[in-house]
């Protein structure tokens, strides 16, 4: 509710601080109490009257009104005015040396992010703030986190972490209730949105009936949003009637009370219930009614999602040409937005759909615009794996050069010998001994050349010993010494404060296994699954930083060995990881595609609670966790948050884990 002022009036400290509510007070609290009857109007006023309940006003009062304004632009769909307004907060703030405030508008920057489509940035700023302010005495800044958390983990894909956060600052704001921020309507409505998202409609319209039931009255906003997730929610149980009559209500609300941004995406949605009904003249009517909403509040999701569903509409009335122009045009702007695999997603819906009419050389051309789109994209990561393959033939080339010069090299040091023992003996004259003494020191220092040939050889032949032949990764020798190498260290110890200071985070196992591995090799052959191999392990380097240890643990299996990962960062690894195998097609060199995927199973160090960091035990309890992924379908990995050998006798065996699953591409409206 906006019905109070954010709690920075009169904040101590705050120069000037009146004993009586100014004008401009007063003024303040009417225009926050207007915006729950009439947001539209509230937001025009606090535009409006700006100067007069700025000027002259005290730091808190100015905090107060920015912090108003900032609520009210959010509200109404307009996040650049709302991120602005923090960037506002943040200067006045800092100048006021008041970082609480500070840290709270700091947020939005996480936010931002987030709506420029970058979790891991937004993770990365997140985690420096919440380290940066760590002792900052204040509720708000901890619920606001929690919240930021769980936007990135729904982002991602991580929908219990998601979850977890989400019901963590919910807790917050039921305890102390007089928090002004974050609302419990917004922490009400992401969870709705989180269960939709989950395939959890019934619980998402659970959550909006219960809030409802609690709140007789609420601002327009809120009620317009819970009514929409509610028609949200309705489509994905295909109870399409309750859907519309949900969608109607949010729809008049937010014509009433200008909330374009939510008019645009309400009708979006309509339009992509009326496709699944396959009642093609609603769907034209509700996307061409979206377009120019969604354009007014320069919403390009929106927009696209509009367009994409207007051809798809005019599709089904047979109005091929016409429905062709909007997809195309949603293609060219995601083209410049360089969105390339979500272009290849709608032109294979335009394929299906033009094929489905019978327009067969169409559908064809669409069909080959799709394949070239993936081409290109898989072009560089091809000419990688044939240059990974080139190595791997160069480099049994010059392990069978090591023999010839080991033989070579002997002869050498043999001749130099004997000549050595004909100077010291021979009564030669003096010319003679200093010819014959230059020519032993040119032989001796080809030999030198040799033996220094031969080292280079020996240092490569050492690097064959620890790497595997085919990738050039790591073997489990290799890793079997540096875990060896880690004990030793652990058992001498590191300084307590050292410790305490850095806070480096665990190590992390990440345990892989190619999907579907023997049907490559029984299909394409064994050179074939050599090239998925080596591809997979180029991908695995380029995922990972460069202090990681990627190794080829045998057959199919790869492992990642980490050092110094947070809870926070595992899920951004391990999705980074499956992304990076499935990104693209291994492009074989008779040029057929393979799309390869992976499962894993991560598990950090220590790996069970009260128990020593075991690498031994860590990588049985990854091998557990990737066969769990296996079983739930591939594809995906599964983290080991903490291990209790002694509890549970089930599959998990007193495991807790949480799936990790690949990033989700754009997907056209259907």
């Amino acid at each position: 509710m906006a019905s109070a002022l954010p709690p920075a009036w009169g904040a101590a400290g705050a120069p000037g601080q009146p004993s009586q509510p100014s004008a401009a007070e007063v003024r303040l609290r009417a225009l926050s109490r207007l915006a729950d009857e009439d947001h539209a109007q509230a937001r025009a006023l606090m535009l409006k009257e700006a100067p007069a309940l700025t000027a002259g006003m005290p730091y808190a009062g100015q905090v107060a009104y920015l912090r108003l304004l900032r609520r009210l632009h959010a509200d109404a769909g307009q996040l650049r005015d709302a991120y602005a307004v923090d960037e506002r907060v943040i200067v006045l703030a800092s100048a006021a040396g008041d970082e609480a405030q500070v840290a709270l508008a700091s947020l939005g920057r996480v936010h931002k992010r987030l709506n420029d489509n970058d979790p891991a940035a937004a993770m990365a700023l997140l985690e420096n703030l919440v380290a940066r302010y760590h002792d900052l005495d204040g509720l708000e800044f901890r619920a606001n986190a929690e919240v930021a958390y769980g936007a990135i983990y729904n982002m991602l894909g991580q929908h219990d972490l998601a979850l977890k956060h989400y019901l963590r600052s919910l807790e917050l704001i039921q305890r102390v209730p007089q928090l002004w921020s974050p609302r419990e309507a917004d922490l009400r409505l992401a969870l709705a949105r989180l269960y939709v998202n989950t395939g959890h409609a019934a619980k998402a319209l659970e959550t909006t009936r219960a809030y409802r039931e609690a709140h007789k009255t609420m601002p327009a906003q809120v009620e317009a949003s819970m009514y929409f997730m509610d028609g949200r929610a309705y489509v994905s149980r295909d109870e399409l009637a309750q859907a519309h009559a949900a969608f109607g209500r949010a729809l008049a609300l937010a014509r009433k009370h200008e909330l374009r941004w939510l008019e645009a995406n309400i009708l979006g949605n309509v339009a992509d219930a009326y496709l699944k009904e396959h009642r093609y003249p609603e769907a034209e009517r509700a996307a061409r009614a979206a377009i120019p909403v969604a354009e007014q509040v320069v919403d390009h999701s929106a927009i696209q999602m509009a367009w994409a569903n207007l051809g798809f509409a005019l599709f089904g009335q047979g109005r091929m040409q016409e429905g062709g122009a909007y997809i195309d045009r949603t293609a060219t702007e995601l083209r410049k937005a360089g969105a390339m695999l979500a272009v290849s997603n709608l032109l294979a819906e335009k394929g299906a759909a033009l094929e489905k009419a019978g327009l067969y050389k169409q559908a064809l051309q669409t069909v080959r615009a799709r394949e070239e789109i993936l081409s290109t994209l898989a072009i560089k990561e091809r000419d990688k794996a044939f240059a990974a393959l080139q190595e791997r033939f160069n480099a049994r080339q010059r392990a069978a050069q090591i023999e010839s010069l080991r033989q070579e090299n002997a002869v050498k040091d043999a001749e130099i010998r004997n000549r050595s023992l004909r100077q010291a003996v021979a009564s030669l004259g003096a010319v003679l001994a200093f010819v014959l003494a230059g020519f032993v020191y040119m032989l001796y220092r080809k030999s030198q050349r040799t033996s220094r040939s031969l080292a280079e050889l020996n240092a490569e032949l050492a690097h064959h010993s620890a790497h595997d032949p085919l990738t050039g990764l790591y073997n489990r020798r290799s890793f079997v010494d540096r875990m060896r190498l880690r004990e030793a260290g652990n058992a001498q110890g590191a300084p307590q404060g050292m410790a305490q200071a850095m806070d480096p985070g665990d190590d992390c196992f990440t345990l892989l296994d190619i999907d579907h591995f023997k049907r490559i090799n029984d299909q394409y052959g064994h050179a074939a699954g050599d090239a998925v191999l080596v591809e997979v392990g180029r991908r695995l380097n380029g995922a990972v930083r460069e202090s990681d240890m990627v190794l080829r643990w045998g057959g199919e299996e790869f492992l990642v060995y980490s050092q110094g990962v947070s809870a926070a960062q595992r899920p951004l690894l391990v999705q980074r990881i499956l992304n990076a195998i499935a990104a693209a097609p291994v492009v074989l060199e008779d040029g057929t595609a393979l799309q390869v995927s992976a499962t894993a199973g991560a598990v950090p160090l220590p790996a069970a609670a009260g128990q020593a960091p075991g690498w031994e035990q860590a990588l049985a309890l990854a091998d557990r966790a990737l066969y769990k992924g296996k079983e739930a379908g591939r594809n995906r990995g599964f983290i080991v948050e903490q291990a209790h050998p002694e509890q549970g006798s089930g599959d998990e065996g007193g495991m807790r884990m949480h799936l990790v699953l690949p990033d989700m591409s754009w997907q056209p409206a259907h």
